[in-house]
């Protein structure tokens, strides 16, 4: 009985891989800032998203709806899923139409779009 509780009580001591990418993730985010004050990104599945291009109104190019800006950062708070440091709350995110890959979104501003590039940490 004693072994069964010391094996359940060490597994729940393992980092949650969850926390170890929202913490790089913040990291990400905290870096950019630093070198750059303006900078343009937001935060989607525990990726940071830069602005890689300007606006443009290529449509063809609009995939799948991911979701939607939640709220804006303010400085000296925690960065969270679904914020961002310029575009305001509700502006939608879309998978790049033909991309297999999220390293690259649309994000619809008005009737335009801009591409913004997922950061990698390095």
């Amino acid at each position: 009985m004693i072994l069964l509780i010391a094996v359940v009580a060490g597994c729940g001591n393992q980092n949650d891989p969850e926390e170890v990418t929202s913490s790089t993730s913040h990291s990400l985010a905290e870096e950019t800032l630093l070198r750059d004050p303006s900078a343009d990104f937001f935060i989607f599945n525990d990726r940071v998203y830069v602005r890689n291009e300007e606006l443009t109104n290529r449509q063809d190019k609009l995939g799948e709806a991911l979701g939607e800006i939640e709220s804006n950062y303010i400085a000296e708070k925690e960065f969270k899923n679904l914020m961002s440091t310029k575009l305001p709350i509700g502006t939608k995110i879309y998978r790049i139409e033909g991309e297999v890959s999220l390293d690259r979104v649309l994000v619809k501003q008005d009737n335009m779009f801009a591409i913004y590039v997922a950061l990698v940490e390095g």
